[in-house]
Order: C-alpha cells, then sequence, then structure tokens
C-alpha cells in the first residue's frame, strides 16, 4: 500500500453545515488547475434532479450523461445543456445512490455501474454496500425498467462512506471513501465481479486522516482510455495519472472550484476532448441543483 496526500486549496472561507448538506460562501480566487476554462454560464438543472450525486458520460452516445439523485432509484439521461432526455427506473431498489460510471463489459458492450455505497453514519453491515451493474439503454429506450446484476462488496476495515467510484478498462473498480471520520482510502474491487460478497482490498490513502469538510470526496471520474482520473471535493478538482491501478498526482493538477460557487457540489465526469462536466445538489437555503462544464487541458 502507497500513501499520497491530496493537495488541495485552504479551507474555504464560511463554510456551513446545515441538514447535512453544505453551503459555501466563496471569496473570489482564482480558478488554476490544468489550463481548465469555464464554459458559461451555469445551468439550472430540474427539479426531478434536485439531488444530482453522480455523473457519466455514456459511452454508446458521447454526448449523452447519466445522473441520478441519491435518494430514489431513477437513471436520467441528460444533455451537456441540463436537458432531460430520457429516465428509467432501477431495479432492485438503490438505499443509498452516490455515484455513477461507464465502462465496456460483456464482450466489449457498454455498460453502467451504480454505487450504492453512501453510508453517513457508517453503520451498514458487510454486504450492504452493493454494485449494480446494468446495460447502458440508449435515449430511445425511454421510460421502462432496467433489471441490474448485483454485486455486494464489504470494506476491510469496517463501515466507511463511499461517495466515489471509477471504472478503469477490463471492469476494473475502484471506489473511494468520502473522508468524513478516516483517511480518504481508494479501494478496489478484486476481479471479475462476481455475486458472493466480496472484500474490497486498500489501494492507497490520499490523505493522512479524517479530512475536513471542504476536503471530502463527494465524486470521482475516469477518461475512457482509463489513463487519467478526475477526484472531486466540495471545493476542489485534482486529476491523477493512473500508474499500476494506483493514483499519482498530475504536476499542476488541482483546479479550485470556489469560483463556481456551487450549493453542494457533488459528482464529475470527464468527457471527449478535456470536457469535465460538475454537478451539484440544491443547497438547503435555496441554492438550485447546478451543473458547470469545464475545458481542460487533460
Amino acid at each position: 500500500m502507497s500513501s499520497r496526500s491530496v493537495r488541495v486549496s485552504r479551507p474555504v472561507r464560511g463554510l456551513f453545515l446545515a441538514g447535512g448538506a453544505v453551503v459555501l460562501a466563496c471569496a473570489p480566487v482564482a480558478f488554476a488547475g490544468p489550463d481548465c476554462r469555464s464554459l458559461p454560464p451555469s445551468i439550472a438543472l430540474p427539479a426531478e434532479l434536485d439531488e444530482s450525486s453522480g455523473l457519466t458520460f455514456g459511452l454508446r452516445e458521447s454526448d449523452v450523461l447519466w445522473t441520478h439523485n441519491d435518494d430514489g432509484s431513477r437513471l436520467f439521461a441528460i444533455d451537456v445543456r441540463g436537458s432531460v432526455l430520457a429516465a428509467f427506473n432501477i431495479r432492485p431498489r438503490l438505499q443509498d445512490w452516490e455515484d455513477i460510471a461507464a465502462g465496456s463489459c460483456l464482450e466489449s458492450e457498454s455498460c453502467l455501474y451504480l454505487a450504492d455505497t453512501g453510508d453517513n453514519g457508517e453503520r451498514r453491515a458487510d454486504g450492504d454496500i452493493r454494485l449494480i451493474r446494468i446495460t447502458e439503454p440508449t435515449v430511445e429506450e425511454d421510460g421502462g425498467t432496467i433489471e441490474g446484476q448485483v454485486f455486494p462488496m464489504r470494506l476491510p476495515q469496517g463501515a466507511r462512506d463511499v461517495e466515489a467510484v471509477f471504472v478503469l478498462p477490463g471492469e476494473r473498480l475502484h471506489l473511494i471513501t468520502k473522508g468524513r471520520t478516516h483517511a480518504i482510502t481508494v479501494y478496489r474491487y478484486p476481479p471479475p465481479l462476481r455475486a458472493d460478497t466480496v472484500e474490497l482490498e486498500e489501494v492507497q490513502r490520499l490523505s493522512l486522516g479524517a479530512a475536513g469538510l471542504g476536503d471530502q470526496v463527494t465524486g470521482a471520474s475516469s477518461s475512457s482510455d482509463g489513463r487519467r482520473v478526475a477526484v472531486r471535493t466540495y471545493q476542489s478538482l485534482e486529476f491523477f495519472d493512473v500508474v499500476a491501478d494506483t493514483l499519482a498526482r498530475v504536476e499542476g493538477g488541482v483546479v479550485n472550484l470556489r469560483t463556481l460557487r456551487e450549493s453542494q457540489g457533488e459528482a464529475v465526469a470527464i468527457g471527449p476532448d478535456g470536457l469535465v462536466v460538475l454537478s451539484s445538489e440544491g443547497g438547503p437555503f435555496g441554492g438550485a441543483p447546478g451543473m458547470n462544464v469545464l475545458r481542460c487541458g487533460i
């Protein structure tokens, strides 16, 4: 196991916690990062996506993003303008759906991987966190119900809150803990995916201990070729190179997200040609759910 600390920006000024949600009171700061530029304006998401918790670009249709709320089992297809293109019901019902990833599977067919891994109180029993895999639908199939394959998991150190998933080529599934009460930790699912409860393997730690609220991990995404991974917190985004299934820091790879004034930044998706999309839940004091699009030199 190797240990690397995530470099993040200084603590947010005016960071408040209310009802389990985060509000960022922003001061003007430089945007920074690997030549990342915001493509304004910020996009308001529809009310039906007020808790957009996960986000990924599809593989079947590269201009389609998949997202979901953390409550419920409904999958949404949206475009880069935030418009809903299609919606699907997922079975079995997810308990606390925190992130989503896309990858090639089943003889090169595209699949979506749904991380039912949220655990704010860190009380979920062994095997109670799980991955659900579905074949990626098309927008034309709008309105259907999709049956998923369930893969139960357990964490070697006991219950942790996990809000980020990324999948590398070959169905190499990785999960990242939030860092609420313990070090931010990357885990790997030892392949292949299977129906019995599997203990995840610790790969590395990205912090020395529990993270401050603004630096807790809320989402992750990998590039389609599996060479680059983005990990986001409430206030920053960091890019990593993938080296032998571990995350290696990219020089100048930290992006300060405070200037975006997200209500509660939750998800990230790496798309083609350096496109990076971020989504935010609605805040407890009237903040609307939103989406921001960046163009980065990655």
